[in-house]
C-alpha cells in the first residue's frame, strides 16, 4: 500500500509539472514592482501574461526574442510574442519578432536592428521613436498607418475617424499605369483611384478619401484609396466626406491620426541593465 501511495503521489506530481505553464522570460529591477498584483524586488519569472507595474524605478523584461525596458510609472501586460503597453512608456530592442500594442495601434520593429520607444501618451495617443534602425505601425485592422524613420518620432490618435478615413499630403506620381502618393508625415505609399488626377502628376497635393477595403494595392503601396477631394497644397480644398476631420491633423491614415513631433521622446538610461531611476 505505501509503494502504491508513492506511485500516485509521483504520478500527481509529474502531471502537474507538465500542465504547468512554460515561463516566457524574467524580469529584473532595483527597485519594487509588481507582478498580477504582487510587490516584488530583484528579480521575478514571468509566464504568458502577465500583467507588470513598476513604481519610481525602471524594470528590464528579458524575453527569448526581445529586452524591454518599462520606464517609472508604467504597466504592461507581457507576452511571448508581443507586449501590451497599457500606461507610460517602454523601450524595446532585440525584438526580431516582438511587437507592442497601445491604443489598438500594433507598433513592430521594421528589422532586428531596431531600438523603439513607445509611449501612451492618452486614453488613444501613442508617441513612437526610432532610435534606430525604424517601425511599422498598423491599425486594428492591420492596415498599415506609418513607417516611423530614426530621428523622426511620430505622435498618433487611434480614434480620429473610421478606419477607412485618409486624409494625405504628398507628391502624386504616375507609375506603371498607377497613381501612387507617399505621405510626407506617415511615410506610407497608397495607390489613388479617382477622375481628374493626370493633371495633379508630379504637385504636391492634399488628398481626402477612404480605403478600398478588400482592393489589391499595386506593388509599392500598403493601399487603395478611393479620392473624394484632392487639391494642390496650399490652395483651400474642397468640403471632404464627413467623418474625415480637418486640417488640424498632419495625416490620417485608416483612422488613425499621424502627427509629426518637434521633438524625440525623453529617452531613459540604457538597455544593459536595470536603474533606480530614469534621467
Amino acid at each position: 500500500m505505501p509503494k502504491i501511495l508513492t506511485f500516485v503521489f509521483l504520478c500527481g506530481c509529474l502531471f502537474a509539472l507538465i500542465g504547468a505553464a512554460p515561463s516566457i522570460g524574467v524580469i529584473k529591477s532595483n527597485g519594487e514592482f509588481r507582478v498580477d498584483g504582487a510587490a516584488i524586488r530583484g528579480n521575478s519569472t514571468l509566464f504568458d501574461g502577465n500583467l507588470v507595474e513598476t513604481a519610481t524605478a525602471r524594470s528590464v523584461v528579458h524575453l527569448a526574442e526581445a529586452q524591454i525596458t518599462l520606464l517609472p510609472e508604467s504597466r504592461a501586460k507581457v507576452f511571448q510574442d508581443h507586449t501590451v503597453l497599457e500606461k507610460g512608456s517602454g523601450l524595446v530592442k532585440d525584438a526580431q519578432r516582438h511587437s507592442i500594442e497601445a491604443a489598438s495601434l500594433r507598433i513592430a520593429p521594421a528589422d532586428k536592428t531596431s531600438v523603439l520607444q513607445v509611449e501612451v501618451t492618452g486614453p488613444s495617443k501613442v508617441s513612437v521613436t526610432a532610435r534606430s534602425g525604424g517601425a511599422q505601425v498598423r491599425n486594428e485592422q492591420g492596415l498599415l498607418v506609418a513607417e516611423v524613420l530614426p530621428g523622426t518620432p511620430l505622435a498618433f490618435d487611434a480614434q480620429a475617424g473610421s478606419a477607412t478615413t485618409m486624409k494625405l499630403t504628398g507628391v502624386l506620381e504616375f507609375k506603371d499605369g498607377v497613381f501612387l502618393l507617399t505621405d510626407k508625415t506617415a511615410n506610407v505609399t497608397v495607390e489613388l483611384r479617382g477622375t481628374d488626377l493626370q493633371k495633379y502628376v508630379g504637385q504636391n497635393v492634399e488628398v481626402t478619401g477612404s480605403t478600398a477595403v478588400g482592393v489589391q494595392a499595386a506593388a509599392g503601396a500598403s493601399q487603395v484609396v478611393n479620392v473624394a477631394t484632392i487639391t494642390a497644397a496650399g490652395k483651400k480644398p474642397k468640403p471632404a466626406r464627413a467623418g474625415i476631420s480637418g486640417g488640424a491633423k498632419a495625416a490620417i491614415v485608416s483612422g488613425v491620426a499621424v502627427v509629426g513631433t518637434l521633438a524625440g521622446l525623453a529617452v531613459a538610461g540604457t538597455f544593459t541593465g536595470p536603474a533606480a531611476s530614469a534621467p
